[in-house]
């Protein structure tokens, strides 16, 4: 048990470190979507120059596929669930999915076995020693949930600004 503990606490590290790696570059889609990212069939698309992210333009089901370009000895993806205001959820861990020698992993893979819920994640994507960022929403069947805006989302990873 003592293990997928440390695992767990590696990949939040790894996910942390390379979201602080991708921001202190400049803002262009070099240094935020190295790699192109297609999820529940949907390819990542940055909507202006200066994004901090990559987005799916329509909600995709909690257990879609992730597919990347090519192959990874490790692909690494965690998520992390937004608030209506942009913020990081509250109390709230990021989903954590890992998978070797592949080119994709479904989101309802993750370590810990619980589905992502309804709403909007922004995610990162390791994979080739590189970071793409991503957002997209998990589909609401109830209409419940409200979304945050694109813009706060972007405010909240600038710090409030």
């Amino acid at each position: 048990m003592k293990s997928y503990s440390h695992v767990i606490q590696l990949l939040l590290m790894l996910g942390l470190l390379s979201g602080w790696a991708a921001a202190q570059e400049p803002l262009d889609t070099v240094g935020i979507y190295p790699f192109k990212v297609t999820v529940g069939g949907q390819e990542a698309k940055m909507q202006k120059k200066g994004d901090l992210f990559a987005v799916v333009a329509k909600p995709i089901k909690n257990h879609a596929l992730l597919k990347i370009e090519k192959q990874s000895d490790l692909l690494i993806v965690n998520a992390f669930r937004r608030e209506e205001d942009g913020t990081v959820a509250n109390g709230t861990t990021p989903a954590a999915m890992f998978a070797q020698k592949t080119d994709q992993v479904k989101l309802n893979a993750t370590l810990d076995k619980k589905v992502l819920k309804p709403g909007r994640y922004l995610m990162n994507v390791v994979a080739h020693r590189k970071t793409s960022r991503v957002v997209f929403t998990v589909a609401d069947p109830e209409g419940e949930v409200k979304l945050p805006s694109l813009k706060q989302i972007t405010e909240a990873l600038r710090g409030g600004q």
